[in-house]
């Protein structure tokens, strides 16, 4: 083939019938396309509008609904409560706590005697 009968082809084909429809079928497709862009955006955007609303309207609802039970949701929230400082007592057996016990009666009876014998 040479290139005047490749040129020759070309233009029979561009220029024919099945070409020119072709080209109508593309510019409708991209028509609908595009309007189906556009009828996407609108939906998204109503839906955002929707929610929005919506949203709003739940809101009003729990404060109405917090205030009549007495919670104000705009106030703020007490400091949660910290235990560090907080030491547990220690915990005794009874055989321990009963051992203290005539520790601590030992310690009065030797006071008492050491009194006793300053005096006497």
């Amino acid at each position: 083939m040479t290139g005047k009968s490749i040129r020759q082809f070309l233009r029979d084909l561009l220029g024919s019938r099945l070409a020119e429809v072709m080209q109508t079928e593309i510019l409708r497709l991209q028509m609908e396309n595009q309007q189906l862009r556009q009828d996407k955006d609108q939906t998204i955007a109503e839906l955002r509008s929707e929610k929005a609303q919506l949203t709003a309207t739940v809101a009003l609802y729990q404060m109405n609904i917090n205030r009549r039970v007495g919670i104000d949701p705009t106030a703020k929230r007490p400091d949660k409560p910290s235990f560090a400082s907080f030491k547990s007592p220690k915990v005794q057996t009874p055989w321990q706590a009963e051992v203290e016990a005539h520790d601590k009666q030992n310690e009065a009876e030797l006071e008492a005697e050491a009194a006793a014998a300053a005096k006497g």
